[in-house]
């Protein structure tokens, strides 16, 4: 069969487009310093950190330039073969990308739990959605808070918890980055996290919680109430905050008479509460690992996070069964993988 010598070559209309989106990329890396040089302006940050959070912005903002590189990766494709496979490796380290940074963080998913009541307590039905690690500042802009609070108002629970963590080097207004949640139409209780408190982070708490409370969420740390039937109490952050005080004044000795309802930041924070005083203990701070890598995230990532193993979902431990959720916002990279963000709709009967 006659095979020509004469080399094949790429369309030179396809060269061009390729060149000038790869061009687009490239020029997008240097715009994205700008915006986040502009964007580094107004925010509460650490004094000494201000390098490291423009560099977090500029990945924020340059991530977008995977886009067109995903364009000219996929015309590579139509080249002569020979070197196929670094093409399709390099597609499909862009594609990963793309997904982790720009799709992933963005799928706001609701997953609902049954979690039985002993049929010895007697306590009414309870629907919670329970949030996490919302984060909002560097990298939950706006658009995003507003649509938790909208998939929140959906749904039909009796009231939202939010386990801490509530942002990550925000604007100075935290008022106004906070002001969706004052649309939530079920009551709100909630406590503050390391990045709340900071342990890490700039000194925020007092600002924070009077943005909140402003926004008519209720912060319950150090505090209790009754709702139907069930006593409801929060516990200040293992870092920032008090638990093992709030754990002796709230907590006195004995069988709890209600059952009883503990919100914490972090889930070995559970550890310190005594045996059999709680019918659930509701946290967060994990995010499930936030991006979930074949043996490192496991291994290297979680046990930071919490030294007893309690890393995402339900865990049995001393003081009794803990919930931790895998949280709806990002901190370190703006990117999740294999770790969806979610609400989780706790059903307690």
């Amino acid at each position: 069969m006659y095979r020509s010598s004469q080399p094949l070559r790429i369309c030179p209309r396809t060269a061009r487009l390729q060149r000038a989106l790869l061009g687009l990329g490239g020029g997008w890396l240097a715009l994205a310093l700008v915006l986040a040089w502009l964007d580094r302006e107004g925010r509460w940050i650490d004094p000494g950190r201000e390098t490291v959070v423009l560099v977090k912005l500029w990945i924020f903002w340059a991530v977008w330039a995977v886009i067109p590189w995903c364009g000219a990766a996929l015309l590579g494709l139509r080249q002569p073969a020979g070197r196929s496979a670094p093409r399709l490796a390099w597609l499909g380290a862009l594609a990963l990308v793309a997904y982790s940074g720009l799709v992933e963080p963005r799928l706001l998913t609701v997953r609902e739990h049954r979690l039985p009541l002993s049929p010895s307590v007697q306590a009414q039905p309870l629907r919670l959605a329970l949030v996490a690690d919302v984060h909002a500042g560097l990298f939950m802009r706006g658009g995003q808070i507003e649509r938790l609070v909208d998939r929140l108002n959906a749904l039909d629970v009796d009231a939202v918890v939010v386990a801490g963590d509530w942002t990550y080097e925000p604007p100075r207004d935290l008022h106004v980055l906070l002001a969706p949640f004052a649309r939530l139409r079920h009551p709100v209780w909630g406590v503050l996290g390391n990045h709340d408190t900071g342990a890490p982070g700039p000194p925020l708490a007092a600002a924070l919680r009077q943005a909140l409370q402003g926004h008519g969420v209720q912060l319950l740390e150090g505090q209790r109430l009754l709702f139907r039937g069930w006593e409801v109490l929060g516990l200040g952050d293992l870092w920032g905050g008090d638990p093992r005080g709030d754990v002796a004044r709230l907590l006195p000795p004995g069988t709890p008479t209600v059952p009883r309802l503990v919100l914490a930041h972090q889930p070995d924070t559970a550890a310190l509460l005594p045996a059999g005083s709680a019918r659930l203990v509701l946290s967060g701070h994990t995010h499930g690992g936030q991006i979930m890598l074949p043996w490192i995230t496991r291994h290297w990532v979680l046990p930071g996070m919490s030294a007893q193993g309690w890393f995402e979902g339900l865990n049995t431990t001393p003081a009794g069964p803990l919930f931790v959720t895998a949280g709806v916002g990002t901190i370190g990279l703006p990117a999740r993988l294999a770790v969806v963000p979610r609400i989780d709709v706790l059903r307690i009967e």
